[in-house]
């Protein structure tokens, strides 16, 4: 039983997600704050393993509360609520980087609260997860090689993640140099309003430039691209004039899909392809990292063990044709190493 607590200056928001999480037969309701204060003495008394988190509240807000929680409940595992403004992304963001593990957008009524039912209850069950043992078979490092033969072009990283992208991106992004040539493509499960924050974010912190990708723009090496939210990032042309092209297709669950974005760079750069896939829920990415390899390119996965959810790398990983598993802090040097053809 997943034991929840809502937090929420809005009695309407509080109603709403009880209704909402009480429907589901593993997920208890149990108990409920209107203010920062009333949150973080409850979150000492009843220890709830999830706990979602308004940011904009009287008494106390969200962001203090979060910093206390931490200490008083480190085991529980907080969802923020966010507004759709850029100065709700701000602050998620913030949240995000000081321990909350994934966030939900703050709904206008009960149509639009319920419209996103399977979402925010596979959100609750996944921040759950993140407090469990993976239940999976170990899987066997590799290690980084001594030498790797250089890649006929400047290759392209494509990076696929969603819960726990952010701070999992935060530890293998600042990492790479400066000089680093390829280009970086990164399709990360998050709102729209929300990912040209989270660019502005990791360009505040990264050696390489760190930009959300546009429709149509050149995709130059040495550059980061986030991907817009809900709708998918593709790549198109050929490697000295590949370009983005977002398009909406609902074949695709996630929305940006990895699987999309993974498989349009092999078809466009082939060989020269790097496919990383990082934390997250669900299985998206498996199918792109197949294509990958099926095209002659280089995979990579974060070792589930250590990924704060362990379910997109151990799917992809299952594959069969994944070349390189390493936990997150050791992932930069691999693509430094790949992508350059040097020494670490």
């Amino acid at each position: 039983m997943i034991k929840v607590l809502i937090v929420d200056d809005s009695p309407f928001v509080r109603i709403a997600l009880r209704k909402l999480l009480s429907s589901e037969e593993d997920i208890k309701v149990v108990g409920e704050a209107s203010n920062g204060k009333e949150a973080i003495a409850l979150a000492e008394s009843l220890k709830p393993d999830v706990i979602t988190l308004d940011i904009n509240m009287p008494i106390m807000d969200g962001l203090t509360a979060l910093e206390h929680i931490k200490r008083v409940c480190p085991t529980c595992k907080v969802i923020m609520i966010s507004a759709l403004t850029k100065e709700g992304a701000r602050e998620t963001i913030e949240a995000l980087n000081k321990g909350a593990v994934d966030f939900i957008t703050k709904p206008s009524g009960f149509d639009e609260l319920f419209a996103f039912k399977d979402e925010i209850i596979g959100k609750i069950r996944a921040a759950f997860q993140t407090s469990q043992k993976p239940k999976i078979a170990p899987v066997k490092r590799t290690p980084i090689p001594a030498e790797v033969e250089k890649f006929e072009i400047t290759p392209v990283v494509a990076i696929g993640v969603s819960t726990g992208g952010p701070q999992t991106l935060n530890v293998i992004l600042p990492k790479l140099p400066a000089d680093f040539p390829a280009p970086v493509l990164i399709a990360i499960h998050m709102p729209d309003t929300f990912t040209a924050a989270f660019a502005r974010h990791l360009d505040s912190i990264c050696k390489l430039p760190v930009k959300e990708a546009e429709e149509g723009e050149t995709i130059k090496g040495g550059q980061i691209y986030v991907s817009r939210g809900r709708i998918h990032m593709t790549i198109n042309g050929s490697p000295g004039r590949a370009y983005v092209r977002y398009v909406q297709d609902e074949r695709f669950i996630y929305k940006p899909s990895a699987d999309l974005l993974l498989s349009t760079c092999a078809q466009v750069y082939e060989k020269n392809t790097i496919g990383v896939i990082l934390t997250g829920m669900g299985n998206d990415g498996s199918k792109g990292i197949v294509e990958v390899k099926n095209r002659g390119g280089t995979t990579v996965a974060e070792d589930p063990s250590t990924a704060i959810l362990w379910a997109m790398p151990e799917n992809a990983i299952k594959t069969g044709c994944v070349d390189y598993v390493l936990p997150k802090e050791q992932i930069p040097d691999l693509l430094v190493k790949l992508v350059k053809g040097v020494t670490v």
